[in-house]
C-alpha cells in the first residue's frame, strides 16, 4: 500500500463536468505535493470506418496525415479546455505548473487510461462519472471500465 501520492492522473472527456474533475485533481495535487498528469483519450475509429477510409484514400501518407490531424485537433481541444479552465473561477487559485504532462492518446478510453496510469506509475486516477441527470450517481461505461481494471484508487467526481 502506498504511503504517499506522488503522481495523479486526471482524465478529461472535455465536457463541462470536466472542469470539476480538473479542479479536484489540482486540489489533490496541491495538497499532496504530487505531480499531475492530464490525459484525454480519443476513442479509436471503428474497423468499419477504417476499412472505408483505407478503401477511399489509397495513399498511405495521406491517410496517416489525416489520422495525425485527428489527434492534433484533440490536442488543440485539450489546450483550449485548459485555457478556458484557467480563465474560469475554478482556475483562479491553482498554479499551472502543477500539471507536469498533457497527453492525448487514441484507443479504447478505459484501456488507454489504465495503460497510461501503469506506464507512468500513477498512484491515483481522477475522472468524471460521465452520467447526467438522475443516473449521475452511477458511473458511465468508461468510468466503470477504469474502476474494474485499476490497481490504484479511482476518484470519481460527480457533476455539479
Amino acid at each position: 500500500m502506498p504511503t504517499s501520492i506522488r503522481r495523479l492522473l486526471c482524465c478529461l472527456g472535455l465536457r463541462d463536468d470536466c472542469h470539476q474533475v480538473l479542479a479536484h485533481s489540482l486540489c489533490l495535487a496541491q495538497a499532496t505535493g504530487a505531480e499531475l498528469h492530464v490525459l484525454h483519450a480519443v476513442k479509436a475509429l471503428s474497423d468499419d470506418v477504417m476499412t472505408t477510409l483505407k478503401a477511399n484514400i489509397r495513399q498511405r501518407k495521406t491517410l496517416e496525415a489525416l489520422m495525425e490531424q485527428r489527434l492534433d485537433q484533440a490536442r488543440d481541444r485539450l489546450e483550449t479546455f485548459l485555457d478556458d479552465f484557467w480563465e474560469s473561477p475554478l482556475g483562479k487559485t491553482p498554479s499551472r505548473e502543477i500539471i507536469k504532462a498533457r497527453v492525448v492518446v487514441e484507443g479504447y478510453p478505459a484501456a488507454e487510461i489504465i495503460r497510461y496510469a501503469t506506464r507512468h506509475d500513477c498512484d491515483m486516477i481522477v475522472m468524471a462519472t460521465n452520467k447526467r441527470g438522475f443516473t449521475a450517481s452511477y458511473a458511465g461505461k468508461v468510468t466503470k471500465g477504469v474502476i474494474k481494471r485499476a490497481s490504484v484508487p479511482v476518484v470519481v467526481v460527480p457533476p455539479v
